[in-house]
């Protein structure tokens, strides 16, 4: 049974202005796949027509992406086959030319401009086989760099050359842990105008601004830093104390009883840090991690949810609400039961002004969609439309 509760962005902290109440959130099967061990998660507007898709892949290689229509319709295509790739992946546009594109580890996919009908073209880049992928301008070209993350062979940044055809110029930044750079850790930490990287634990400093060298800081301590999956986290860099600098958002994934907090940078140079709980009695391995304004009040929530780790007998998905603004106080809201969440991703796909939630699981093959209904629930409702608990079958 898997049960919706109702009541109570590639990259998601997405603020608006709006109404202030606590979100509410309809559930809808996106479709299936035909593999399990789905990472690779995406938002991002594959065929240009206004609204975002879901992009998601296994580790065996296939990769789809499912074509929004309507919340309870969607249209699932091959986007690739063949991905060199463990669980990362990420979308943006790698050649220029206005499209999306996908990249999953050694692989990238290039969207051809007509995505419904023609196949994305696969090309090998050099990359090495990754648990994380994100991407961001690191050396201040104006383009996007791809980073990568492996236990086995590190922390890299690959550019991008102009012909992305051709093999991507690795840079090898630091060691490697089991997940710790999705879905957000490019910003800017000490306040010196260039591109800094968080990966979990530690955090490189750009020394010399464009990303040829690179300085370790270890002044991060949160999670487990022993066992088997030691200092695996998903972490979102943003100013939630609205004080001008960064800080960091930090769930513990790989851990059937993850945490999950905040990290204020409290010297603006990323030395000295303060960390804010959030929640350390979620019994879930919490996998995925949002950032973004899901109630409307203009501050920042978060959301997250269990994994296949999780300790609780039920999986579980969270909102946190930003009762005060600042991080200081935070109410928990229940919205799914029963079901898996792996690696999460937020942004308004229906385009009605509030942020919804697009995830799967890792063990299984059914894709959803989590409908923020805050906006819809500010027209009058009959008796039988009130909030409640909603089933799956």
């Amino acid at each position: 049974m898997k049960a919706a509760i109702i009541s109570v962005i590639p990259l998601a902290f997405i603020f608006c202005n709006g109404y202030n109440q606590s979100p509410s959130f309809e559930y809808h099967e996106i479709g299936k796949t035909d593999e399990d061990l789905l990472g690779q998660s995406s938002l991002a507007d594959v065929d240009r027509d206004g609204d975002l898709d879901f992009i998601v892949g296994s580790s065996t290689g296939t990769v789809w992406w499912f074509e929004y229509q309507e919340p309870n319709r969607w249209t699932r295509h091959v986007l690739g086959e063949n991905a060199l790739t463990d669980k990362g992946g990420v979308s943006f546009d790698v050649d220029g030319d206005g499209w999306i594109d996908q990249v999953s580890g050694g692989a990238w996919f290039r969207n051809t401009g007509n995505p419904k009908e023609e196949p994305f073209q696969r090309y090998e880049n050099g990359a090495i086989y990754a648990y994380d992928n994100t991407a961001g301008d690191i050396n201040g070209d104006g383009k996007p760099e791809l980073l990568a993350l492996s236990e086995q062979e590190g922390l890299f940044c690959y550019q991008i050359p102009e012909n992305p055809e051709k093999k991507w110029k690795p840079m090898r930044i630091g060691d490697g842990i089991n997940g710790g750079i999705w879905p957000c850790s490019i910003a800017d930490i000490d306040n010196d105008k260039d591109m800094d990287i968080v990966r979990s634990n530690v955090w490189y400093e750009n020394e010399t601004g464009d990303g040829s060298k690179w300085t370790i800081h270890r002044t991060i301590s949160f999670v487990r830093n022993t066992g088997k999956f030691a200092n695996s986290s998903r972490i979102m860099v943003l100013d939630m104390d609205k004080d001008g600098d960064t800080d960091l958002v930090q769930a513990e994934s790989n851990n059937p009883e993850g945490r999950i907090a905040w990290h204020a940078n409290k010297d603006g140079k990323g030395i000295n840090w303060f960390t804010h709980k959030i929640d350390y009695d979620t019994k879930q391995d919490l996998h995925s991690l949002c950032v973004a304004d899901f109630d409307n009040d203009g501050d920042a929530d978060v959301f997250s949810g269990g994994g296949p780790m999780t300790g609780d007998l039920s999986k579980r998905c969270f909102i946190w609400e930003n009762k005060d603004g600042l991080g200081e106080e935070w109410i928990r809201h229940e919205i799914l039961a029963d079901v898996e969440c792996f690696d999460a991703v937020a942004g308004d796909v229906d385009g009605d002004g509030d942020i919804d939630i697009c995830s799967k699981p890792w063990k299984g093959n059914t894709v959803y969609f989590l409908r923020n209904m805050i906006m819809e629930s500010q027209e009058p409702r009959t008796k039988s439309q009130e909030p409640g608990i909603k089933t799956k079958e």
